[in-house]
């Protein structure tokens, strides 16, 4: 794992808030930072792991990754982001007080992201372009930074309520927090108030795999990190992540990554 540098994103040591965007995201290798970085998804979906945990993403998700979490993303689509990196070094000159309005947002806290419809995305982006508009005195920088957090936290819910695309977020969130257990998917159907064809339709569309297959991923996934970090075997791994049996895992492993469970954990 590496750690991204202040001196390689920032102009200046001394600046509070710098501005990343990628398109498409390439940050595929596990890493962490020197400082924090408020992030909103603008395209795409992917698998966003982050401290060992796979978390799906779409456009219009926003949350806050902090230096000390390690993350990366498993690309399922084309993920365009754009990340406000925060410099946890220096302070805001005007501002006080700033961490209550960001630590809600945690991305290692699934019940913490914040969805965004696209007339409030594009509020967002007219406002990061004023942001980082050179031209600005800090405080109308400043300025500029609290009211971006403070319409992203007066539309949550607005935004939430009226979206059917957030209330799919919410049904594949219960999947991302119970993807070890048995499903019975016309029980999750009701719960959410779908037929099971309107609900394994949603599901491909947003991730670009059936509802097996994608569970599959975040079983995989969350797999690799157990025989990484920890010393069980991998007949345990395998049955700790829902799988029949170690040879099944070890054949679905392979496929997906490339190596054996046996590989991996003998390269790292």
């Amino acid at each position: 794992m590496y750690t991204l540098k202040i001196d390689t994103y920032f102009n200046h040591k001394s600046d509070k808030l710098a501005l990343y965007k990628s398109d498409p995201e390439d940050n595929g290798c596990e890493h962490n930072h020197e400082f924090d970085e408020l992030v909103i998804v603008e395209h795409g979906h992917g698998l966003h792991v982050i401290n060992g945990k796979p978390l799906f993403i779409q456009q219009g998700d926003v949350f806050l990754v902090r230096g000390h979490d390690y993350h990366f993303y498993d690309d399922l689509g084309t993920l365009k982001l754009t990340n406000i990196l925060i410099n946890p070094n220096q302070n805001f000159t005007f501002l006080k007080n700033m961490e209550e309005l960001l630590r809600p947002i945690s991305a290692s806290d699934l019940s913490s992201y914040i969805w965004l419809a696209p007339n409030i995305r594009k509020e967002c982006n007219s406002v990061i372009d004023q942001l980082f508009n050179l031209n600005n005195s800090i405080e109308h920088r400043e300025y500029l930074f609290f009211k971006l957090l403070i319409i992203i936290k007066q539309y949550q819910r607005q935004s939430q309520q009226n979206n059917t695309r957030y209330k799919l977020h919410l049904l594949l969130n219960h999947l991302q927090e119970n993807c070890f257990d048995e499903y019975d998917w016309n029980n999750i159907a009701q719960t959410f108030h779908l037929t099971t064809r309107t609900m394994f339709r949603h599901i491909k569309q947003a991730t670009g795999l059936t509802p097996e297959n994608y569970i599959r991923r975040l079983r995989l996934m969350s797999a690799r990190l157990k025989i990484r970090e920890s010393d069980m075997t991998i007949t345990q791994i395998s049955l700790l992540c829902g799988f029949v049996n170690s040879t099944h895992f070890t054949t679905l492993y392979k496929k997906t990554f490339g190596i054996t469970p046996s590989e991996e954990r003998k390269f790292n």
